[in-house]
């Protein structure tokens, strides 16, 4: 995935959690979201965003 083909309202999955994105800060490549369990907002590095196309909650590593 590149980092131009994140986009606000998709859904991601990353290192720290699952969540919406809500913003995209072009000049430092990190990405805010919004968690999909309790809508809390957090930040990601855009090298932490999962490439899978299942989104996964905090508590799922692996299926």
């Amino acid at each position: 995935m590149e980092f131009k083909d994140i986009h606000i309202g998709m859904k991601c999955g990353s290192r720290k959690g699952s969540g919406t994105v809500t913003w995209i800060d072009g000049s430092t490549r990190k990405i805010y979201m919004a968690d999909t369990c309790n809508n809390n907002n957090f930040e990601v590095e855009f090298e932490d965003i999962i490439e899978d196309p299942q989104v996964h909650n905090k508590q799922d590593t692996f299926y």
